[in-house]
C-alpha cells in the first residue's frame, strides 16, 4: 500500500500573496512542511501541488532548489489537480495537506495513517466538527475510489474547488472514519491556518517559541505554546480566537 502526501499550494493566493514562500525565522512554509513530513515519509511518498499557471512557476523554481518533488496541474480545478498528482505517483491513498497548514500535527498525521491501514477506509478526516484548530487538517482518500467520484464532482464548481466537501456533504459515500481530538480539546476550532498578514506575524512569535521543537511537538505542547502568545501579545489589533462549532 502506497500512501503519499500532496500539499497543495499556490503562490496568488488572495489575502495573503505568496504565503507559501513567506519568510518565518528563516525558512518558508513550504521548507517547514517539507522537512515535517520528509522526517516521516519516503522521497517517492511526499508532492508539492501547484499549478500550471505562470505565477507558481516561483514554486517550481523554488522546489527544483531544494530537490522537492514538484507536480503541476489545473489552477482552478483543484480536485482534478490533486487526483492527477496522486496518480502520478501511483499513490493508494492521498493525503491533502494545505499549504497555509504550518503547524499540522504530525502526531494526529501518524495516527490517521494508522487507521487507513487497518480500516480499508474510503476516507479518514480530522476536519468534520473541528474538533481541531482550522490549519490542522488532515484528509486522506482512496485514490481509485476518489477518481470514481469525480463524475459527480466536477459538475459542480463548488466540489472542484473545495477538494473533499463532496465527502462531507454526502457522509454515506464510501467508508468514512472522522477523526476526533481527545488529546487537547482546548484547541478545538482554533484559528491557526496561515491565511492573512496577522496570521504570519502570529505565526513568526509561535516559530520563535517552538524552534527545533516544531517539528516533533504534540497538541498539549503547542497549546501551552498558544497560552503564552495570546497572553504576551496583541499585533494588529488581533488576537487568536477559539471558534468552536456546536
Amino acid at each position: 500500500m502506497k500512501i503519499g502526501t500532496i500539499i497543495l499550494c499556490r503562490y496568488s493566493s488572495s489575502r495573503l500573496p505568496g504565503k507559501i514562500l513567506r519568510d518565518i525565522g528563516g525558512k518558508t512554509p513550504l521548507q517547514y512542511l517539507y522537512e515535517k513530513f520528509s522526517r516521516h515519509t519516503a522521497k517517492d511518498e511526499l508532492l508539492v501541488a501547484t499549478s500550471t499557471d505562470p505565477s507558481d512557476d516561483i514554486i517550481e523554481e523554488f522546489c527544483a532548489t531544494h530537490d522537492y518533488n514538484c507536480f503541476r496541474g489545473s489552477l482552478n480545478n483543484v480536485s482534478q489537480r490533486f487526483l492527477d498528482a496522486a496518480q502520478s505517483k501511483n499513490f493508494d491513498y492521498a493525503i491533502r495537506i494545505n499549504g497555509d497548514a504550518l503547524f499540522l500535527d504530525m502526531p494526529t498525521y501518524l495516527e490517521m495513517i494508522e487507521l487507513c491501514k487497518v480500516g480499508d477506509y474510503d476516507f479518514v478526516s480530522n476536519v468534520k466538527g473541528r474538533s481541531f484548530p482550522f490549519g490542522m487538517s488532515v484528509e486522506i482518500v482512496k485514490t481509485d475510489f476518489y477518481q470514481a467520484l469525480q463524475e459527480k464532482i466536477q459538475p459542480n464548481p463548488r466540489y472542484v474547488e473545495h477538494v473533499t466537501l463532496y465527502l462531507y456533504e454526502h457522509p454515506t459515500a464510501g467508508k468514512q472514519y472522522h477523526h476526533l481530538n481527545t488529546a487537547c480539546p482546548e484547541l478545538s476550532g482554533l484559528q491557526i491556518a496561515l491565511d492573512e498578514a496577522q496570521d504570519l506575524a502570529l505565526a513568526k512569535r509561535v516559530m520563535a517559541k517552538l524552534k527545533e521543537d516544531y517539528y516533533h511537538c504534540d497538541l498539549k505542547q503547542f497549546h501551552q505554546v498558544i497560552e503564552t502568545i495570546r497572553s504576551e501579545y496583541r499585533l494588529e489589533g488581533k488576537e487568536w480566537p477559539f471558534h468552536k462549532i456546536v
